[in-house]
């Protein structure tokens, strides 16, 4: 029985993408102001969402319709939020798979930004950069949302680097973008350069297995490479996996600071962790919603 993103929704009420970059957006000037509502023409509305500003509340429309609705001016512009997700087989990996939390969160990234009147993108890294759902201006729902996301299956063979190079080609300074990804491949590296290289408002959330954190096995194991399904027996003992943790310790630490090194935020989670835990405390600390 596959899972449904219905018990996600709530999570999008309450929150905001925060944005501290004034980005170009995908039509001129699209980038919320810090002081909405201050502008003096009228430009669209939006859906009312707790925490506007009631005097901005169109009390005539409401009459007629029995919606609140707020009124945008010319100074409140639009925010673009793109997730990407990594796809690659070792997504596959961890109880629950990585790739399942990873779905969730784009979802409710989305959905939160449609929330706030925005655009929501949502693109993976496949073979070529894939573009499930694209920030165009068309109506979204967060059902229609989860169910184009949760189709996304892993694949084969992927390229991260090429393709965070296409999405800084396509959507250059032009959104806030948070990459979900376990960042276990050779040229991650190189992918955190095509990232910041897009000039957007980066987040990196790197996704890691509790299996992957805190391995338990001990004796003779078979250990499978996700990606190329090649085998390599080894024996764990005590003193191998003192090693295996120093060594993690050493990559994560790593990981960090090339990140704030390309101005990327950075933000680790663990696939088995709950997903308001996710949004309402590793989020909020790490500064990707407020």
């Amino acid at each position: 029985m596959k899972p449904t993103y219905a018990g996600d929704y709530e999570l999008a009420k309450g929150l905001s993408i925060r944005a501290s970059r004034r980005l170009s957006g995908f039509a001129a000037g699209e980038q919320r102001s810090p002081a909405t509502g201050g502008g003096i023409e009228f430009a669209d509305y939006r859906e009312y969402v707790p925490g506007d500003d009631v005097r901005l509340l169109d009390w005539s429309v409401y009459l007629r319709s029995r919606k609140l609705l707020v009124k945008l001016c010319a100074e409140e512009k639009e925010l673009t939020m793109v997730a990407i997700l990594d796809v690659s087989r070792s997504m596959d990996f961890g109880e629950p798979p990585k790739l399942e939390l990873a779905k969730r969160i784009a979802s409710v990234l989305a959905g939160i930004a449609l929330r706030g009147g925005n655009r929501a993108g949502v693109t993976a890294l496949g073979p070529g950069l894939l573009e499930p759902i694209r920030p165009e201006r068309r109506k979204l729902t967060m059902a229609g949302i989860g169910r184009t996301v949760h189709s996304l299956e892993s694949v084969p063979r992927s390229a991260p680097e090429a393709c965070l190079r296409q999405f800084a080609s396509r959507y250059g300074r032009k959104c806030v973008a948070v990459l979900v990804t376990d960042l276990l491949y050779p040229e991650w590296q190189r992918s955190l350069d095509a990232l910041a290289s897009s000039l957007c408002e980066c987040h990196v959330v790197q996704l890691l297995a509790p299996e992957e954190l805190e391995p338990s096995d001990r004796g003779e194991v078979t250990l499978v490479d996700m990606e190329d399904a090649s085998e390599a027996p080894t024996h764990i003992d005590d003193a191998l996996a003192g090693r295996y943790a120093s060594a993690l310790g050493a990559y994560l630490a790593s990981v960090r600071s090339e990140c704030a090194r390309r101005d990327l935020g950075y933000c680790l989670v663990r696939s088995d962790a709950s997903l308001a835990r996710v949004f309402n405390e590793d989020f909020k600390k790490a500064g990707i919603v407020c």
